[in-house]
């Protein structure tokens, strides 16, 4: 009988460590507006174009950074912008960073983070409306 009552406490144990593990890994994920699942402590990077539009970027459950945007104030849903690599993932303790400037009376836009080896990598966009450049390690941030 007592044989049986350990393996009844053991097994009442084991359950309890699983059920107390499940929310911790829950509370690791977060979902974004349209559905777009993310890991909560990146959060959700929110910039305002000069259109009026707005731009979001996430670091998603694949470590790979995600963007969404408006047009007519309708969402877009998520496109992947890929992962860093051969720079390594994004697992960046402070999230997508955002920054503007002025190139030859363009608007271009350059985000950054940390990459899983501890550098800064960015990427780049010349203007609205054109293609992101490939990942690299930015000249300044």
């Amino acid at each position: 009988m007592k044989r049986f009552k350990a393996a009844v406490v053991a097994i009442a144990t084991m359950a309890g460590l699983a059920v107390a593990g499940a929310p911790a890994q829950a509370a690791d994920t977060c979902t974004a507006g349209g559905g777009g699942k993310y890991i909560c402590d990146y959060g959700v990077k929110e910039h305002a174009l000069p259109s009026g539009e707005k731009e979001q970027f996430l670091v998603g459950l694949d470590y790979a950074v995600w963007t969404r945007w408006t047009v007519g104030k309708q969402w877009t849903g998520w496109v992947s912008m890929g992962m860093p690599d051969p720079f390594g993932s994004a697992r960046a303790a402070s999230g997508v960073n955002v920054k503007d400037e002025q190139s030859q009376g363009k608007l271009r836009t350059i985000i950054y983070l940390q990459n899983s080896n501890g550098a800064t990598v960015a990427k780049t966009r010349d203007g609205l409306g054109t293609t992101w450049w490939a990942w690299d390690f930015p000249n300044c941030c």
